[in-house]
């Protein structure tokens, strides 16, 4: 039987003083360019530590690598931050007012899917799931490290510019 997986949600708080800066940011420039500046990076740097953990956790086939199988499953992996578009919108995971996300992902194919899943006749071996679920602490420390640094240092920037 497949596995199902749990919908993993976080709750974030004390994000009002972020939030501001960003309004007050917001004001006088484009609010997708603070996004690609601040949120972006900041949530590919957080992401890190699950995508190594993935790469580390993925399968590897006990054949070697020919002109056959060029590749295991590990050398799909991608870690990918970026303002989500209409295709990441129609995803569950992505809401509307989601300003950046940032994705571990796997080639998609029958094997993967089966890996991470599971099918009616092999158990699931999840890799992706269990990575991002071990290391959320981690990602969400890191995340508002960098954002502490980034928001200041890029609101900086734009009032140099606005002198």
């Amino acid at each position: 039987m497949a596995y199902i997986p749990e919908k993993l949600t976080f709750n974030l708080e004390g994000f009002d003083e972020f939030e501001q800066q960003l309004l007050e940011m917001a004001r006088d420039f484009r609010g997708d360019n603070i996004a690609r500046k601040t949120l972006v990076p900041a949530a590919k740097v957080a992401m890190q530590t699950v995508y190594d953990s993935a790469v580390s956790r993925a399968p590897v086939g006990d054949k070697p690598r020919d002109e056959y199988n060029p590749f295991h499953m590990r050398d799909t992996m991608r870690l990918d931050a970026r303002i989500p578009n209409e295709k990441d919108r129609q995803s569950e995971y992505v809401n509307r007012t989601d300003a950046a996300i940032a994705v571990v992902s796997v080639k998609k194919s029958a094997v993967s899917l089966a890996q991470e899943f599971g099918t009616s006749k092999i158990s699931g071996k999840p890799f992706l799931r269990i990575s991002l679920q071990q290391n959320a602490a981690s990602v969400l420390d890191t995340l508002k490290s960098e954002l502490a640094g980034r928001i200041p240092d890029y609101a900086a920037k734009l009032n140099r510019r606005k002198k």
